[in-house]
Formats: structure tokens, sequence, C-alpha cells
């Protein structure tokens, strides 16, 4: 048996004993550490995610700008080969989508929106000239769009039934608009690409992100460029009067 004078002694140090808190405390704090390094991994995935699908949209317009047409006329063309040529190159733009669509069982372009499209514009009348918004003086007509390439977000092709309506520059991309700043006297290729991220970790518990950016580039080297279907394996859809 300890002696009285033990048991006030022992008391104390107990009381003054710090290593139990300190496990407290970092069982405590460990987890919350946990959510913050995680919520952040994500949130860099996502901001990379979101540059690529920018540099799809861009690369994949130079790439179909640069149409040469022949020395005897100004109108260039491409055809079902240049639109897979092009398209598969977003397997290497963007390297996260081979991930992404094997996580969810998918094929890689069935996780990923890429659509083309050639924009003529008329002028309205010859007399028409506003410095400030041409979309006043002009119609944009779709002459060429991409209604075969995987839609697994919905339609998201240009339609060629109507003529393109002017939106806001700052206004997000939508396949029925273009930017007031891109009407005038010239052609456009538009390259449209949409991605949903879906988070790593809890995806049953977050919904996917839509990621939708656009590319406006004028032809390089062509007034025009046009869709040659000989061979066309319905990648894409020639519009009447083109």
């Amino acid at each position: 048996m300890r002696p009285a004078r033990a048991l006030p002694a022992a008391l104390g140090r107990f009381l003054g004993a710090e290593r139990g808190v300190a496990a407290i405390e970092f069982a405590v704090i460990l987890p919350i550490l946990l959510v913050l390094l995680l919520t952040g991994t994500q949130v860099v995935i996502y901001i990379n995610a979101s540059r690529k699908v920018g540099q799809v949209a861009r690369s994949i317009s130079q790439m179909v700008s640069q149409a040469k047409p022949p020395d005897t006329s100004t109108t260039a063309t491409v055809n079902a080969l240049d639109l897979h040529f092009s398209l598969d190159a977003a397997m290497v733009i963007f390297p996260y989508l081979l991930n992404d669509a094997k996580r969810q069982n998918l094929s890689w372009w069935g996780d990923i929106s890429i659509n083309y499209a050639s924009i003529a514009f008329t002028k309205v009348t010859a007399t028409c000239n506003d410095p400030a918004d041409q979309s006043a003086c002009y119609t944009a007509n779709v002459v060429w769009t991409s209604t075969g390439t995987a839609q697994p977000y919905g339609a998201n092709y240009r339609p060629y039934s109507t003529p393109q309506l002017p939106a806001d520059n700052t206004a997000a991309p939508n396949r029925t608009t273009l930017p007031r700043s891109v009407f005038g006297p010239a052609t456009l290729i538009v390259i449209d690409v949409v991605f949903n991220f879906t988070p790593t970790l809890g995806s049953k518990f977050f919904p996917a992100i839509k990621i939708a950016r656009s590319a406006y580039v004028q032809p390089r080297y062509a007034t025009l460029i046009n869709y040659d279907a000989t061979n066309n394996d319905g990648i894409a859809t020639k519009c009447p009067g083109y």
C-alpha cells in the first residue's frame, strides 16, 4: 500500500500530464486538415481542367483555320478525315480526359463534347455601317456543322436552320449565339468544347461542374473554309446553300 503522502504527488503528475491532451488535439484537427488538403487538390485539378478545355478549343480552331485553298480559288475545304484527326488531338492536349473517362467507364469521346462550325457573314444592306456594333449590319449563317460528334451533354452543335444571334462578349458560350465583336465582313471557324468536371472524391455528394469554352478564329489562308462531303462518315453536315 502506498503511503498517504504519495497520493498527492501522483495526482499532481496526472493532472499536469500533457501528452494525452496533444493526442486528443491531433485527433480533432487531423480530419479538418485532410479535408482542406483534399479540397485544395480538387480545386487545382478543376482549374487545370478549365485551362485545358480552353486549350482544346483554341488548338483545334487553329488546326482547321489553316486549311489552304487551291490556287484557283479563295475557298478552302476540310473533310471528315481532317475533323477526326483534329478531334483525336484532344487526347494529347487534355490527357486528364483519358483517366476521367476510364474512371466513369466511358470512351474518351463520350466524356467531352467537341463541335465544329464554319460561319459566313452576310451584310444586311450595302449602306449599313455601325463601327461600334457590326452585329446590326451582318447576318451570321452556319456553313457546315459537326452534327456527328458525340453529344454527351445534349446537343451542342450549332444548328444551320436559323442564323446565329448576337450576344454580349462576356456571355457564356451558346450553340445559337456569337459574341457581338466577331460580326463583320469575314468568316469564322468556331470550336465549342463542353466538359463536365466530376470530382474524384465525393462525386456522390457533389454535382459535376460544367466547363464550356469556345474559340472564334478567322481562316488564315482562305476567305471561307467549307466542308468537302466526299466520303463523309456523318461527322459533319453541309448546310443548304453552301
